[in-house]
């Protein structure tokens, strides 16, 4: 099975079930979730910022950003029909689009300005390290100023052999060794004892 199958069935199989959305896209509970979105939002102006949001899954991070901002533009994408589907029927300020942005990306060279990813990277995919460096080299051609994602961390005390755990200071070193001389690299964490954030700013 490939990588993106995987994933697919994964997040099929919570559709499926019926769960509500935090559950559907991978998180334990709604109060975690929206933890996550405050560490990946809380530090960023995203007034009149144009904002590209991969992995966008039902729209949950839309629905945050839109109580804290008015003035924006975003795209979502996401690999699942249903997803999208869920997220486009919600009527929100914002484009959701189905599509793998690591195969067709239709965008241009820094056409946004803010980039989220929150739980892309979540899933043991046997190459994590590869495709997050792989997926950061995307983010870096289309923002032109801010990337943000989340992962999970590897001091978490209930890890499970189908999610792949980072070591923040190891991908601090990483993206500092690789990006920092055009990014600025912060590792925010201490919010949740199973994840971590990552924020990448163009100096």
């Amino acid at each position: 099975m490939s990588h993106m199958s995987r994933i697919k069935k994964y997040y099929e199989d919570n559709y499926l079930e019926g769960y509500p959305d935090y559950y559907i896209q991978g998180w334990e509970n709604k109060t975690a979730q929206e933890m996550r979105f405050r560490e990946l939002v809380g530090r960023i102006d995203l007034n009149n910022k144009r904002i590209l949001d991969v992995g966008c899954g039902t729209g949950n991070l839309l629905e945050y950003i839109s109580k804290r901002f008015t003035a924006f533009e975003y795209t979502g994408v996401d690999i699942l029909p249903h997803m999208v589907n869920i997220a486009t029927e919600k009527k929100l300020k914002g484009k959701f689009i189905c599509m793998d942005l690591f195969k067709n990306n239709p965008f241009q060279d820094k056409s946004v300005d803010v980039i989220f990813s929150s739980g892309i990277f979540n899933l043991n995919l046997g190459n994590n390290k590869e495709f997050l460096i792989d997926a950061l080299n995307v983010f870096q051609q289309l923002s032109n100023g801010t990337i943000a994602f989340n992962l999970l961390w590897d001091k978490s005390p209930d890890r499970e052999d189908k999610y792949f755990y980072f070591d923040p200071d190891k991908v601090k070193g990483l993206l500092t060794e690789k990006y920092g001389g055009y990014w600025t690299v912060s590792i925010l964490k201490g919010y949740l004892n199973n994840d971590f954030t990552v924020i990448l700013e163009e100096k």
